[in-house]
């Protein structure tokens, strides 16, 4: 609890960032919901607005993660799970012009224990400069291999940056990463 200007203020602000970092950044945030047959997600219809939101799409998987490591302390290593390692089929930074066809792709991504995997891929506009939306139609998000995603129309040069969400089927379901930087130049 702090004052200002005589009032006191309980809740948090979004003051000046005084520091070269974006720590009082405000994003927006549709959290997932399983589908009507399990495991692969959805998008729900909410939408959150804040500075806080930025932690809350990692949120599920970091109390995962953290739970994870309490059985590694106490259960051998074949009673535990153990995180996926996702695997691009490309590099990690594509460079591709204004209307291109690429694929984002994950084949060869595995587990550890031999769990199942779920994937999902999802664009995150605040790390890259192009703000505008892609859509990954005819293709759901939660496919491995993205075959035709299209380069938007761009009149300089941007970046656009995708996460490959890889979880596996274990208790707790466990969670890895990878980024890839789509470099969009005009044609």
């Amino acid at each position: 609890m702090r004052t200002q200007g005589g009032e006191i203020v309980t809740g948090p602000t979004a003051e000046p960032e005084t520091r070269p970092i974006w720590s009082n950044a405000e994003d927006t945030y549709s959290p997932m919901k399983l589908s009507r047959w399990g495991r692969p997600v959805v998008a729900d219809t909410a939408r959150y607005t804040s500075t806080q939101v930025t932690l809350w799409r990692w949120r599920e998987e970091f109390q995962n993660d953290f739970a994870a490591r309490m059985d590694w302390m106490v259960k051998d290593y074949k009673d535990a799970n153990h995180p996926p390692v996702p695997k691009l089929n490309h590099p990690a930074v594509l460079k591709v012009k204004s209307g291109d066809i690429f694929s984002l792709n994950a084949d060869g991504s595995s587990d550890p224990d031999g769990d199942a995997l779920s994937y999902y891929w999802f664009q995150y506009p605040e790390a890259g400069t192009y703000k505008g939306i892609i859509r990954f139609a005819p293709f759901q998000p939660n496919l491995a291999n993205l075959h035709t995603v299209v380069a938007p129309e761009v009149e300089s040069p941007q970046t656009i940056h995708f996460i490959l969400k890889v979880t596996d089927k274990g208790t707790p379901a466990l969670t890895r990463y990878k980024r890839v930087i789509v470099q969009v130049s005009p044609k």
